[in-house]
């Protein structure tokens, strides 16, 4: 009796502690899937913190998705019981690594915090170690009573799962680097209201300088009546320079219509700024603000704000910068100057994209194992049956 109450205590600790570091690794590889930008903008801070801020933007952005990757499929594979030994070991290995981590990063403070769960829960290095610890030894239990786990799926479909979570997590990485993530947390998120106390204390970071006389006009572009462009450039030295015809398109556009238009950039040097006008056509003028606001307002450089009476209306990367087929009449008029609230739309569809196939396969997995459990009876059936009249035979024949 003492022997089942252990092996059930092993049992509910393990499975405890295993959907516990399921649900931790699934909620951070999504928030670093659906913020590629922010995780790479975090990666360099801690580079830089280290010295190894020469690492191209491009790796960044590539061992962004991949931590992505990783996380959320250790998550689904913890979740489902998925080949478990190799899981747990590498479970165990990476909180070892990310525990000595953040207490190096606890002890030394070389960034604010750790970027574990982007802008979505804002952890102190303090606070993400003690997180760690809780979570290292969940990953212990985890490695020692492994065999307890309560299995969902069986072995013939986690090779199929597993590919197609990182096929998943991969494709809304890429959607979310190039269209701005589909989960804004941001301050500056599409209906923001600047001017109400709740937006105004959001934005509290928010200032804007004319550059030409020292003016803070920050009231300005929020108390503004009808639309203004807004554009971001977080630094005019590392901003791409592929949009900036459609970026032209909509200065001459919105001088045209009578709107207001603000490029916002912290680079200050009039020799950088003059180089920008002479190679990209840029006519309009320059205002300062600060740089990690502006990647927090819109995670692209260049990135674009549509503002109406303060309300961020419209937000679009340099990927997805609004063209004349979209600008072909006066903003009232068209859909593109009226407010959507389609954020929350867009993520249901992504999670369904993500939930309906898995539980479809799932589905088949259990329909496969009852039909491989039925003809397992099936054929033990037979054997009894043929023992059975093996049996009667011999005894008439004695």
């Amino acid at each position: 009796m003492d022997e089942k109450k252990k092996i059930l205590s092993e049992k509910v600790l393990v499975n405890i502690c295993r959907f516990l570091l399921a649900g931790v690794f699934i909620l951070s590889g999504f928030i670093k899937a659906n913020d590629p930008y922010g995780t790479v903008f975090k990666l360099f801070e801690y580079t830089t913190a280290f010295g190894m801020d020469g690492i191209p933007f491009l790796t960044l952005v590539i061992i962004a998705i991949m931590l992505a990757i990783l996380e959320f499929s250790m998550g689904v594979h913890l979740l489902f019981g998925m080949s478990r030994v190799i899981i747990a070991k590498t479970v165990l290995v990476f909180m070892s690594v990310m525990t000595l981590l953040t207490a190096y990063i606890w002890w030394k403070d070389p960034v604010p915090d750790c970027g574990c769960f982007g802008d979505v829960i804002i952890l102190s290095n303090g606070m993400t170690f003690a997180k760690n610890i809780v979570l290292l030894a969940a990953a212990i239990v985890n490695v020692k009573y492994e065999q307890h786990y309560i299995k969902i799926v069986g072995h013939n479909t986690q090779w199929l799962i597993t590919l197609f979570c990182v096929v998943y997590v991969f494709i809304y990485s890429l959607v979310c680097f190039y269209a701005l993530p589909w989960l804004d947390t941001s301050p500056y998120k599409i209906g923001t209201d600047m001017r109400s106390p709740e937006g105004r204390k959001a934005t509290a970071g928010f200032y804007v300088t004319d550059t030409e006389s020292d003016e803070d006009i920050t009231d300005r572009i929020i108390d503004d009546k009808g639309y203004s462009f807004v554009l971001t450039i977080a630094n005019l030295q590392r901003a791409d320079e592929g949009c900036v015809d459609l970026v032209n398109e909509i200065y001459e556009y919105s001088q045209e219509n009578g709107y207001r238009f603000y490029c916002l950039t912290s680079t200050t040097d009039q020799d950088i700024q003059e180089y920008w006008r002479d190679h990209t056509g840029a006519e309009y003028p320059y205002y300062e603000s600060d740089e990690t606001e502006l990647r927090m307002m819109v995670r692209t450089s260049p990135g674009l704000l549509l503002l109406k009476d303060g309300v961020i209306i419209g937000k679009w990367s340099n990927y997805m910068m609004p063209g004349e087929e979209r600008l072909g009449g006066r903003l009232e008029d068209l859909p593109i100057g009226q407010l959507h609230d389609v954020e929350g739309k867009k993520l249901l569809d992504w999670l369904l994209y993500f939930l309906l196939p898995l539980v479809l396969i799932i589905i088949i997995d259990r329909i496969g194992s009852g039909f491989s459990r039925y003809r397992h009876w099936r054929q033990k059936s037979r054997k009894l049956q043929l023992e059975n009249i093996s049996e009667q035979i011999i005894n008439q024949t004695k």
